[in-house]
């Protein structure tokens, strides 16, 4: 059964905004790319703040459009792969080009999120690495690899990313 074109358009407002959500998100995380190399902080703070808020309307647009989607069943858990085959011929490709976008920043966002928990890992053990040879700990074995990224210490860790 195909959509009738209220509820086609409908959708292709709530991909709009989910894009333009995923957009911001990719912008944020840069935003906490420099806050993490300047270490600041208060932005750290404020950014932590907009991912989650972001985070949560993205959420919040997958339910609107399952509920538009899913007048049958209440599958929560559509794939919204589906919606192409609901949406008119015609719409396909619009559709089309929203998931390769969706997909796209997808990716995006995945490989920066993972860049800056490496980023933030790597720092807090080399400050750690520096707490212990302040405080007389243990002996220093600090050492870089071959792709410039410190080495795991043997000492406890004094501190986390929690805090």
């Amino acid at each position: 059964m195909l959509m009738n074109e209220n509820t086609v358009h409908l959708l292709e407002e709530l991909f709009q905004r989910k894009i333009i959500l995923y957009d911001d998100l990719l912008h944020c995380l840069e935003k906490e790319r420099e806050s993490l190399v300047t270490i600041n902080m208060d932005a750290l703070w404020i950014i932590s703040r907009e991912k989650e808020e972001i985070c949560s309307k993205i959420e919040s647009i997958r339910q609107e459009i399952v509920s538009v989607v899913d007048t049958v069943g209440h599958d929560s858990s559509l794939p919204l792969n589906r919606i192409l085959g609901l949406v008119p011929e015609e719409k396909a490709p619009t559709f089309k080009s929203f998931f390769l976008t969706l997909d796209k920043l997808k990716n995006e966002i995945e490989l920066l999120r993972k860049a800056n928990m490496a980023f933030m890992n790597d720092s807090l053990r080399f400050l750690d690495e520096m707490i212990s040879i302040i405080t007389g700990g243990k002996e220093s074995n600090m050492a870089y690899d071959q792709r410039s990224h410190l080495s795991k210490s043997g000492i406890n860790c004094f501190l986390s990313r929690e805090v």
